[in-house]
């Protein structure tokens, strides 16, 4: 009986911390304030704050720091991420 109950807990943990696309999906559209399917950096920090505010345990990055990691997701550049370039950021 502990062993299938060590298992289903398991179980749960594992499906708990795993997130459909379609999760990330809302979740990158609740921040793409004017819907052009990308994040400028504001949406991008607003993300990132909304985020950590329901998520105390994962580290709040400073400025520098969330934009070095904007910066590195933007793919070629050009001032904005799309959902794939922040689809594993925090696992949202």
């Amino acid at each position: 009986m502990k062993k299938q109950f060590a298992l289903l807990a398991t179980l749960w943990l594992v499906l708990a911390n795993t997130q459909s696309p379609a999760l990330a999906d809302d979740w990158f559209d609740k921040h793409d304030r004017d819907h052009d399917h990308h994040w400028d950096y504001n949406e991008f920090r607003s993300a990132h704050n909304s985020y950590w505010k329901a998520h105390h345990d994962e580290k709040r990055l400073n400025d520098a720091e969330l934009r070095a990691e904007f910066d590195r997701r933007s793919a070629e550049h050009h001032g904005w991420v799309d959902n794939d370039g922040v689809r594993d950021f925090h696992h949202w």
